[in-house]
């Protein structure tokens, strides 16, 4: 069973920004409302509970 939650960022109603994020419950939440840019979405993100991962900090092994 998928143990992570799944976090999605989309462009709605004249280029405004929401998030939603899917549990591995099956249950979701979204965005109570639109940003204006990706920055303000995800700093909402944020206050509810998404971690912003930098490149460096990034586990998986890279293939080249």
């Amino acid at each position: 069973m998928e143990r992570r939650k799944k976090w999605s960022f989309f462009i709605v109603r004249g280029n405004l920004w929401v998030w939603r994020v899917l549990f591995p419950d099956g249950t979701e939440t979204c965005a109570e409302q639109a940003f204006r840019t990706l920055k303000e979405c995800t700093d909402d993100a944020v206050r509810h509970g998404y971690v912003v991962i930098r490149p460096e900090q990034e586990r998986r092994r890279q293939l080249y």
